[in-house]
C-alpha cells in the first residue's frame, strides 16, 4: 500500500518528466502540491481540482489515506481546466493504452506514474 501523498509526488515526479519541463522539477513537485485546493481519494482513483491552494499548515483531508501499490497508475492533467486524476489499473498494457489515447487528445499530461520514482524537497 502507498500513502495518498506518497503516490501524488510520485505522479508529478512523472508528470514532469512526460511534460514540457518549462520548471525545475523541485518546483514543479512543490507547486503541483500547493495547488490542490480540493481533492477526492477513492482506493484506486484521486480527483484534484487546483486553485488558491492550501494554506501553510492546513492537511487536506485523507491525504495520508492509503491506496493500491499494485497494477499501473496513470496521470492524466488538464492545466487549462485546472485539474487532475490518477487512476489505478489493473493491467499495464491496458493502462498503456489508455495514456496514448488520452495524449490523442492533446493539451494534456498523460503518462504512466513511476512508482520508483523518489523526491525529496530541495533544502
Amino acid at each position: 500500500m502507498l500513502e495518498v501523498r506518497e503516490l501524488l509526488i510520485k505522479a508529478f515526479a512523472s508528470a514532469w518528466r512526460a511534460g514540457d519541463k518549462a520548471t525545475d522539477r523541485d518546483s514543479y513537485i512543490t507547486s503541483s502540491i500547493n495547488v490542490i485546493n480540493s481533492i477526492q481519494i477513492q482506493p484506486e482513483m484521486i480527483y484534484a481540482e487546483e486553485g488558491q491552494g492550501l494554506v501553510d499548515g492546513e492537511q487536506l483531508d485523507h491525504i495520508e489515506d492509503l491506496v493500491r501499490a499494485d497494477g499501473t497508475w496513470v496521470y492524466y492533467g488538464v492545466p487549462a481546466e485546472n485539474f487532475f486524476l490518477v487512476t489505478w489499473m489493473p493491467d499495464a498494457d491496458a493502462a498503456r493504452e489508455k495514456v496514448a489515447t488520452l495524449q490523442q487528445e492533446g493539451d494534456c499530461v498523460a503518462c504512466l506514474v513511476d512508482l520508483a520514482e523518489e523526491w525529496r524537497p530541495a533544502e
